[in-house]
């Protein structure tokens, strides 16, 4: 009775270490999406996606050095979020 309580704990561990293990892989896998704002009010809009990190990050810096290298335009943010995240909220809140 007691090793079979054993197997039990011990299966149970083992297929919660697998979800965790399959969750952060998913997560490591998804696209991302660059968004940009003007500075002068909020305004998120969906520049270009990527399916690394590294890529979005690498053109926000992109822009952002463009912008910054003609001062007459006015400034802008740029972020690089996963494509689950939508920074101007939940749809049904969204301002056009």
């Amino acid at each position: 009775m007691i090793a079979l309580t054993r197997l039990a704990r011990r299966a149970t561990l083992i297929l919660a270490f697998s979800l965790l293990t399959l969750a952060a892989t998913a997560h490591a896998e998804c696209a991302w999406v660059l968004w940009t704002s003007p500075l002068t009010h909020v305004h998120w809009d969906p520049s270009q996606g990527f399916q690394a990190f590294a890529e979005c990050e690498k053109r926000a810096v992109d822009i952002q050095r463009q912008r910054n290298e003609t001062p007459k335009r006015p400034g802008i943010e740029v972020r690089c979020l996963p494509d689950t995240v939508d920074p101007r909220g939940p749809k049904g809140n969204r301002r056009g």
